[in-house]
């Protein structure tokens, strides 16, 4: 222990600062304070706590064990503090300038869920039916179904019809009834004639509405919602219908022709509409590159 070692080390020097230390933390250090004091060691309660955490870790193992054996379901840990006690480590953290340390309910989530391993009930991090909420509070246990989500490859057939419900009332959120997640976007202008992926609780095999066009790859978890949202395109390709006086790109009729542009993003496009001789009608995106393309071979 290194505490033990410094004190032979004399790195210290008066032995007498360190009692508060010993008491703080805990019996478990009594045997060795015996060593080096020779009034009785003090039993100091947890200042966060007050030395009940052994006590949630054991009422939650029994409880969620119980539960288990019963219904046999995927399943994650979770912990709700009390008020009082999520503030008590808030401040502490706060007053020590803590940035890396545990907090009480991942040390709860922990050893119970080392227990229930032993038990041979793993939690299951990346499919759970449940979350198994320990409530230190009332001391009791409660269930939160974990979403079911899908993922989805879509294009946009359809212009000025906005992904989110919260820039317009006409959106595919409304039109699906359901909120989605997307890792990147093309302003609703753009029409999408890639596959871009997006996220949803709804689960057919494919879906039309609105002008987009969905297709069913499968159902993720958690850990594959967060790599897929940190996907970007690392290049674009952008149609745009370009009405010219001058010969540009490929002619269409008349005086309209088809302009080619990459660009890493719309951002970067907008800055190179300037450099186009001409007045830009219509924007479609038709190809992009990046780690989103694996996301196709997926089945």
């Amino acid at each position: 222990m290194e505490l033990d070692r410094k004190i032979k080390d004399h790195e210290f020097g008066d032995l007498e600062e360190l009692k508060d230390v010993f008491y703080n933390i805990g019996r478990d250090y009594s045997g060795v304070y015996e060593n080096y004091f020779s009034d009785s060691f003090q039993n100091r309660s947890c200042y966060l706590c007050g030395s009940f955490i052994k006590e949630f870790e054991e009422d939650f193992f029994i409880k969620a064990l119980s539960y288990l054996k019963e219904s046999k379901v995927n399943y994650v840990l979770g912990v709700r503090l009390s008020d009082e006690l999520r503030e008590r480590e808030r401040e502490f953290a706060m007053e020590n300038s803590l940035i890396y340390y545990e907090s009480i309910k991942n040390e709860i989530r922990r050893e119970v869920g080392k227990r229930l391993s032993a038990e041979g009930f793993p939690p299951c991090i990346d499919n759970a039916d449940v979350e198994i909420v320990y409530d230190v509070e009332t001391r009791q246990i409660y269930l939160v179904e974990k979403r079911r989500l899908n993922l989805y490859l879509y294009s946009r057939l359809s212009r000025r019809v906005t992904i989110s419900s919260w820039y317009s009332d006409t959106s595919l959120e409304e039109g699906l009834k359901s909120k989605v997640m997307v890792p990147f976007v093309e302003p609703s202008e753009v029409r999408i004639l890639d596959k871009y992926p997006i996220i949803t609780e709804r689960n057919e095999d494919s879906i039309e509405v609105s002008g987009y066009i969905m297709r069913k790859v499968r159902e993720i978890s958690g850990r594959e919602i967060g790599v897929i949202m940190g996907m970007r395109p690392i290049k674009r390709v952008y149609r745009l219908l370009v009405y010219s006086t001058e010969p540009i790109g490929e002619k269409v009729y008349e005086k309209l022709y088809d302009v080619y542009v990459e660009a890493r993003d719309f951002q970067e496009l907008r800055e190179k509409l300037s450099s186009i001789k001409g007045e830009v009608l219509l924007i479609d995106l038709v190809k992009s590159e990046g780690k989103h393309k694996s996301l196709e071979s997926i089945s």
